[in-house]
Order: C-alpha cells, then structure tokens, then sequence
C-alpha cells in the first residue's frame, strides 16, 4: 500500500488543480491518527505499569499467568469490538504481553524439565497459535525462533556481550529450509492478511538457517550432538565417536552455493536478495580474517575490498532502479 502526501493548497494556487478537485482530494484523506496512537501508548504503558506492580506485590509465577490469561481476554475482547480499529494499537499490545506472558509462564514452571522437548514446543505452539488468532506479524518471529530451541539453538547475554549459539547446524539447515520453502509455497494460497504472517516466518527461517550455516563453517557439526553428549560433558569425550562428523569445509562451500542461488533466482532488491548479498559479504570476512587471521595487512586488504564491494553495490542498486 503506497501512501502519497500532496500539498493542496499550493498546487491549487499553482494552477495545477482546481479549487474543485482540491474539494474531491480533501474528501479522500485519512483522518489524522495521531491522538489516537498517543492514547493507545499511554494505555499500553499503563497496562505495562499495572502489571509490573502486581507482579512486584505478589512475586509469583500463578501471577504472571493471571495477568498473561487477562491480557488475552483485553485483546480477543478488542478485537471483537473495536469496529474502527481505534485501538488497534492496544490490543496489538495486550496480545503479545498476554503470549509472551504465557510462555514465560510455561518456559518457567517446567524449567526443570529442561532436556524434555515439550515446554519448548508447547512455548512454540502459544506463539503460533497466538500470532494466527490475533493476526499479529510481532508473534510470529518469535514463535519461529522457538522451535529453534528444540534443536539447541538460542541466545546469551554476558557483560558486554551478546551470543547466538547452534549446535546442530545439520539439522537446523534441514528444518529451516524445509520451512523456508513450505511458507513461500503456502503463501499464494492465504488471504493477504495471513500472507504477510507467511512471509515473516519464512524470512526468519532464513535468518535461522544462515546462522547455522555461519557456525558450521566455523567449527563443523556433530549430527545428534545435543542429545548424545552425557553427564559430565566435556570431561568425557568418547561419545563425540557416535556422533555423524560434517567438516566445516562442507558447511563453507555450501554456505557459499546457497547465498549465490538466492542471490541469482531472487527478486533484484528483494529481502532474499538484499540478505543473502549482506551475508555473503559476512561469510566472506568470515572465512578471510579465520585463514588470514587479524594483522596489519589483512585489515588494510579486507578495507580495500570492501569499499569496492560498496561502490559496486551501489551501482548495482541503482541499475536495478533504472
């Protein structure tokens, strides 16, 4: 949907329309939608608000439920009455407070169960079932990037720093990619509404897929490495024997193919082209600085191409406009 903003009055004293068709434009505009976002701002805050203090008086997990099962009953209630979309805003909010809030709770009560897949799954499922029931493109990232975790796959934060971590590359790539293909091929069968939710689940497969490819050139995969690895791991190394070994140099070069092939079937200036260009560029100095390691002269070298890449990417892009 394409928004155009035209300034009226100067194009009627310009003599480029007539004080009529000013008229008829006029009745075409939207009603300005900003009051009504600052108030569903300041509604969502205080929501925010309310249910912060409430878990701080009564510091317990059956309160994050409560407040996550009546956060849902705001949204689906908005939903159902709010007929001008007046606030929208609002129960796009209170959905995925009242999602996220569930999954904290269930992530939370069988965080015990940690080895068990179920908790994940069923934290995979809220986020999915909650991004189709209320339409929600915020939950559906998330959902996706959960069943990630069913495979090892999550983040971590230290002082300062902030990691993502894969440890079965192998079969993420397989999962993700299968994904990848299955939303792209459903999405011509859905409304536009569940199109654009299609779309955004297959954009984060292939983030997720890119990532395990990022770390299986770097340090290779032990297929089923998640489940095999005992008690007292790393201490004991003899299981790693059982374990199906793909070198880094599989995941390298197949890194490399997939990038180019999205680069060269993708839409020029599409998000598969445009990402799979950013990570080509990222598997590049990936690969440059691991062989030629960080020094004097591999920095001055991997600056030189890369102000190349730059100017070559520009004229590219604008070629492609043209």
């Amino acid at each position: 949907m394409y928004t155009i903003r035209l300034d009226v009055e100067s194009l009627v004293q310009d003599g480029k329309i007539s004080p009529e068709e000013a008229i008829r434009l006029e009745g075409f505009a939207q009603p300005d939608q900003k009051g009504g976002l600052l108030i569903n701002l300041l509604l969502i805050f205080g929501a925010i608000s309310v249910a912060a203090g409430t878990i701080a008086l009564l510091p317990d997990a059956a309160t994050g439920l409560v407040l996550a099962l009546i956060a849902l009953a705001g949204a689906e209630t908005l939903r159902r009455i709010d007929v001008d979309a007046s606030l929208k805003v609002l129960g796009a909010g209170l959905s995925l407070m009242g999602a996220l809030g569930l999954a904290g709770w269930i992530g939370w009560e069988f965080r015990e169960s940690a080895e068990s897949l179920y908790p994940t799954l069923g934290i995979a499922g809220v986020l999915a079932a909650a991004a189709i029931w209320f339409r929600s493109p915020f939950l559906v990232a998330p959902a996706v990037l959960a069943l990630g975790a069913t495979l090892g796959s999550g983040t971590g934060y230290w002082h300062a720093s902030y990691g993502i971590f894969v440890e079965e590359p192998t079969l993420t790539i397989i999962l993700f990619g299968a994904m990848i293909a299955g939303f792209y091929a459903l999405r011509g069968k859905l409304s536009k509404t569940y199109q654009s939710l299609a779309t955004i689940a297959a954009r984060t497969s292939v983030l997720m897929v890119n990532f395990a490819f990022w770390v299986g050139s770097l340090w290779g995969d032990r297929i089923g490495e998640h489940w095999l690895a005992p008690e007292g791991w790393p201490a004991r190394t003899d299981w790693r024997e059982n374990a199906i070994f793909i070198a880094d140099e599989a995941f390298t070069i197949g890194w490399a193919a997939f990038l180019i092939a999205m680069i060269v079937k993708a839409k020029r200036g599409g998000f598969l082209s445009v990402i799979s260009t950013v990570f080509l560029a990222i598997h590049f100095y990936t690969q440059y600085f691991e062989i030629l390691g960080a020094n004097p002269g591999s920095l001055v070298v991997g600056g030189i191409i890369l102000v190349g890449l730059a100017v070559g990417g520009t004229r590219l892009f604008r070629a492609s406009r043209a």
